[in-house]
């Protein structure tokens, strides 16, 4: 068994006014089993360990609960362990398990950076570091993963990387495409050499404009993946070298409609040099997928947007994002669909919205 250290690394600290707790409107009904959008049944999850659903802390913010969709498994609430210590917080059922283990990053409390250690087991562990963030609430919003019967295509690896299914289970780095979306996969190292890049992605799974997506590397810090349009993958990172993990990423495919967002001022789009996309949205199949980079400046407010009805979650929302400097921001998004960025430093700051995506029920 991989032994994940969580060390005091690369995870932004911006405190949300308290803990990051703010009402919100809906919650999750009584019944085991709830359809609440476009085919999706969410069932919910049973806790162990002393783990709590998140509505404890705030009604608003959605009860733990999973779906399994045309063969990706989504997840959905938020949960937090008032006593105990031990990271396993639940195990999903047969059909809501994956083939191999996976690091996936997630918001934890005061707009830190945690994970989620998913077994093929379906036993989920949430860690982060320091450890205490993770315990007091961690977001199971945007988390998202093709079930182990999802058909996958391996990437070929350049430059000296390798897969690092061998050492830790975490399966051959690999793609797939499901409804017009792109889901990565597996794990990568690079015992030898130094290029950044370790794959190209065919045409068909390419995106539309660079992505920025921060990801777990080795030993419980974070690095960034850079998926270039001509299907260039990069590792980036002061741990990316040792282990970088590929699991929870998916973006639509480069032919997917988008639609703009309209950005208060004084937010704005990235330069269209950079490449990175004006911030958008689209709803496929039931899931919101968000793409683009924005800049903060100066006096730019928090709420940058206001997501139209139609692609608004039922719950309050807290989503870890990538930003330069090497710092990880927060997105917030409200069920009136406000959005919301709380970000370090506070100007003249990108930030992205790739592979941010979540159902309309959650």
């Amino acid at each position: 068994m991989r032994t994940v250290r969580c060390v005091a690394a690369a995870a932004a600290a911006l405190a949300i006014s308290g803990t990051a707790m703010v009402a919100a409107a809906g919650s999750a009904s009584a019944s085991t089993a709830t359809a609440r959008a476009s085919g999706f049944t969410w069932h919910r999850m049973a806790m162990i360990n002393g783990w709590q659903s998140g509505t404890h802390l705030n009604t608003g913010y959605g009860r733990p609960s999973w779906a399994v969709h045309q063969g990706v498994v989504y997840l959905s609430g938020s949960v937090y362990q008032p006593t105990g210590t031990n990271p396993l917080f639940t195990r999903l059922p047969l059909a809501a398990r994956p083939a191999h283990r996976l690091y996936i990053t997630v918001y934890t409390n005061n707009s830190t950076n945690g994970f989620l250690t998913v077994y093929p087991s379906g036993l989920i562990s949430a860690q982060s570091s320091a450890s205490g963030n993770a315990r007091a609430y961690t977001s199971l919003a945007t988390v998202s993963f093709p079930a182990a019967g999802m058909t996958r295509h391996k990437l070929a690896l350049l430059y000296g990387w390798k897969s690092s299914q061998r050492r830790y289970n975490t399966g051959d780095p690999a793609y797939n495409i499901s409804g017009g979306v792109v889901y990565l996969s597996g794990a990568v190292h690079q015992p030898t050499g130094s290029n950044q890049i370790f794959a190209f992605l065919p045409k068909a799974a390419r995106p539309t404009h660079i992505q920025y997506i921060d990801m777990y590397t080795n030993g419980g810090t974070f690095g960034e993946l850079v998926i270039d349009p001509d299907g260039a993958i990069q590792a980036r990172g002061s741990a990316a070298q040792a282990f970088t993990s590929l699991a929870g990423v998916s973006y639509p495919v480069a032919s997917a409609p988008r639609k703009k967002l309209a950005l208060f001022t004084p937010w704005t789009t990235d330069l269209p040099a950079n490449n990175t996309g004006a911030p958008a949205y689209n709803v496929s199949h039931g899931v919101v997928y968000l793409s683009g980079m924005m800049v903060r400046h100066l006096g730019s407010p928090d709420e940058f947007a206001i997501l139209p009805h139609g692609a608004r979650p039922v719950h309050t929302l807290y989503i870890k994002a990538w930003m330069s400097f090497g710092w990880i921001g927060t997105i917030r998004i409200e069920p009136n669909g406000q959005m919301f960025a709380y970000l370090i430093p506070q100007s003249d700051t990108p930030v992205s919205l790739a592979s941010i995506s979540f159902p309309l029920g959650s």
